[in-house]
């Protein structure tokens, strides 16, 4: 049996960060890692980060996996061999309602293979429950979950981090709260232990997630989010761009891709804009060798036209070749 463990946590709430951080402490400890990695429109930006790593990363491009995507998701899943000494994490996007897929995790007999899923929610510490219609989410993301970890804690104050991690707790008070080793030496462990358990039949992990609601407890199934992937100039100034990033409307809650500059053309670059923040953040990619320069914008009545013309001008801005 292999441990499978669903990461959730909203919009910018860094799953992939902490993913690069989990996989090589795992590795360390001879866990192998298989990653399903699930985003709107073009899943490979994020696997582009993961590309170094020593894990087999599947990217799961279109809607979320608890709807649009979910018959890609569990055929992925009904794929994998049986391999002992493994975990499967499924990184599901940002605007996942995760009641809807444990339920369907828990009970397909197909998945007997797997543990009963876990659930680890990724928290944006610094913009806990400031998402106006969106916060109803990001608790239903906590309140399913059996592990919790603050993330962005360094951008509060004490006051403001006591007040966060009192209020998860109150909406969660089951799951513990975790950092990125305590995760990876437990969840090896686990690794190790579902292995001993399976041969005594059942499937199992000694912890109980959040029973999924029955569908008449559900509110109505809405995904407000929209996305749209468009291409970026092969090279851009990098002064124009970061600029280009400060300038999205306040309709994109969550901006990312892939770029090239022209001051350093060799490289290519995971961009990203988190919800909150007009700065990019760059991180070295190893993107598949089809990858090109990409923009990929979710959020709620995207401007399309406004974000197709500003792309217009920032290739207008680029230095000649």
């Amino acid at each position: 049996m292999i441990p499978l463990v669903l990461m959730a946590g909203f919009l910018g709430a860094g799953k992939t960060r902490f993913l690069s951080e989990l996989v090589p402490q795992l590795a360390a400890r001879g866990t192998r890692v298989r990653i399903i990695l699930n985003d709107f429109q073009n899943a490979r930006v994020d696997a582009a980060r993961l590309g170094a790593l020593e894990a087999l990363v599947t990217p799961l491009n279109g809607e979320c996996v608890c709807c649009g995507s979910l018959r890609e998701l569990l055929q992925t899943l009904y794929d994998v061999p049986p391999d002992p000494g493994s975990v499967m994490i499924i990184e599901a996007n940002g605007a996942t309602e995760t009641d809807e897929l444990l339920g369907h995790l828990t009970t397909d007999t197909r998945l007997a293979h797997f543990t009963l899923p876990l659930q680890l929610t990724v928290v944006d510490a610094a913009r806990w429950q400031k998402r106006w219609w969106h916060n109803a989410l990001e608790r239903a993301q906590v309140n399913t979950a059996t592990h919790l970890l603050l993330n962005w804690t360094h951008k509060l104050d004490a006051a403001r981090r006591v007040a966060v991690q009192g209020a998860v707790r109150t909406e969660n008070p089951r799951a513990p709260f975790v950092e990125t080793a305590s995760f990876a030496e437990w969840l090896h462990a686990l690794a190790a232990r579902v292995q001993h358990d399976a041969q005594h039949g059942g499937r199992g992990t000694g912890l109980q997630a959040a029973a999924p609601r029955s569908r008449a407890e559900r509110a109505p199934h809405e995904h407000p989010f929209g996305s749209i992937a468009l291409p970026l100039p092969s090279l851009v100034s990098r002064r124009a761009f970061e600029q280009f990033v400060a300038d999205l409307p306040e309709q994109v809650v969550r901006a990312k891709g892939l770029v090239r500059f022209a001051d350093e053309p060799g490289p290519m670059y995971v961009w990203n804009r988190l919800p909150g923040s007009s700065r990019v953040r760059l991180d070295a990619s190893w993107p598949h060798a089809d990858a090109m320069p990409t923009a990929l914008f979710i959020g709620v009545a995207l401007p399309i036209d406004a974000l197709t013309d500003a792309i217009t001008r920032l290739g207008d801005m680029a230095p000649p070749a």
